[in-house]
């Protein structure tokens, strides 16, 4: 048996967030109004960054100052590609998709193809657990199927493996909020999906997370 999520409509009304975004980062000195973005419309903001080639680099979204950062437990982080570059972007609005998180969405248009795996309570938080290794959709989408022995409620997030840079919860974010799922029978087989573009994850099957992905495409088109 497979866990099953019910997929709402797409709730489309941009969410209360800091009216200025910016980017604090490794790379201005944390200065919170250093880096503004550019506002591209319907509560979607972004950052064009040039910086060293194929580097890791951790940043925050703020308000202009230190009195609203995003994401709240920890740095969110990027690699740039071979030429230095790549593009955060912002997304205010709220989402009911089935994806996690549901707003405040953190994104890059860079995918550096670095391994990817669920982790949680189910395996004992092993962050090096190839049993759980992700593989790649195409479209920045990665998936693993497994199976949990004991019913029960559980906790998960993905990774880049055998570190905690991860999308959780709520955000991309190094180590970032854990996810909650339940399974209700023996040997229940789950599927868990991460979308590294936009920086969700959702743990869901065949056909409704094949749905989802369409969703997600469909955003990234606006």
């Amino acid at each position: 048996m497979r866990v099953v999520v019910g997929l709402l409509a797409i709730c489309l009304m941009a969410t209360p967030a800091m009216a200025v975004p910016s980017v604090a980062s490794d790379w201005n000195g944390w200065d919170a109004g250093a880096n503004p973005m550019v506002d591209q419309g319907g509560g979607i903001y972004t950052l064009d960054v040039t910086l060293g080639a194929d580097e890791r680099h951790e940043f925050k979204i703020t308000d202009g100052t230190w009195d609203d950062a995003w994401p709240e437990p920890g740095n969110s982080w990027l690699y740039t590609d071979g030429s230095g570059n790549v593009t955060i972007s912002y997304d205010t609005n709220a989402y009911e998709d089935g994806w996690y998180g549901e707003t405040e969405r953190i994104g890059l248009d860079y995918d550096p193809g670095h391994q990817w795996q669920a982790v949680g309570d189910f395996n004992g938080w092993n962050n090096a657990d190839v049993g759980w290794n992700m593989s790649p959709l195409g479209g920045g989408i990665y998936e693993v199927q497994g199976t949990i022995t004991t019913p029960g409620s559980y906790v998960w997030k993905a990774i880049e493996s055998g570190t905690w840079d991860a999308i959780g919860h709520d955000a991309r974010g190094v180590n970032a909020n854990n996810s909650p799922f339940e399974t209700t029978v023996a040997d229940e087989l789950v599927t868990f999906q991460v979308d590294v573009f936009t920086g969700v994850i959702t743990p869901e099957p065949g056909t409704l997370a094949l749905l989802g992905f369409g969703v997600l495409a469909l955003l990234r088109r606006r």
